[in-house]
């Protein structure tokens, strides 16, 4: 389709005050981020099943959750799963991003940016935070003027405000119904 002009009723679900939530760029803005990825599981969907050309990254549905932080996104376009998490060993605490894997995965949504209808992004967290992760995603999307949604948790919502400016139009996730 690659149009880029995505209204609500595109995708079927049309927010309960009737604006047009399709702007250049929508902040998903969430307390969990499960919240934020079963949102946009749901707006992928609904925007496949009717014909546009989705981009972006997702966490792979059941990736393994064994006690580890093993994290693997989706290409939404391709498919490509990339793993995005360090494998630290058995005793590690908490989670430790991959900065190369998340820079491969920002590569393939790269590769297939200029085919896409829509972008979304599970996350702006901390590599967004410092300056890195999909940061120039974001901007290469909007550059191109591809709609472009990302989950956004309420802890970072200030260094998202300073990086999007007046950008981007602020939902709770709740907004849409499909959390």
């Amino acid at each position: 389709m690659s149009t880029h002009a995505i209204t609500h009723q595109e995708l079927g679900s049309a927010p309960a005050d009737g604006v047009d939530w399709a702007q250049p760029l929508t902040a998903l803005i969430c307390d969990e981020q499960a919240q934020a990825e079963a949102a946009l599981r749901g707006i992928a969907a609904q925007a496949k099943g009717r014909g546009l050309v989705v981009g972006g990254a997702l966490p792979e549905a059941g990736a393994s959750r064994s006690g580890r932080c093993d994290m693997v996104l989706c290409d939404l376009f391709s498919g490509e799963a990339s793993k995005i998490s360090e494998d630290r060993g058995a005793l590690a605490r908490g989670c430790r991003l991959d900065r190369d894997g998340l820079a491969r995965a920002c590569a393939l949504i790269h590769a297939n940016l200029h085919a896409c209808d829509l972008v979304l992004l599970n996350k702006f967290g901390r590599a967004e935070v410092e300056g890195g992760g999909f940061r120039t995603v974001i901007a290469d999307a909007l550059a191109l003027g591809v709609p472009t949604m990302v989950g956004v948790p309420r802890r970072n919502l200030q260094d998202w405000r300073a990086f999007a400016g007046d950008l981007a139009l602020e939902r709770d996730v709740a907004f849409w119904g499909l959390s």
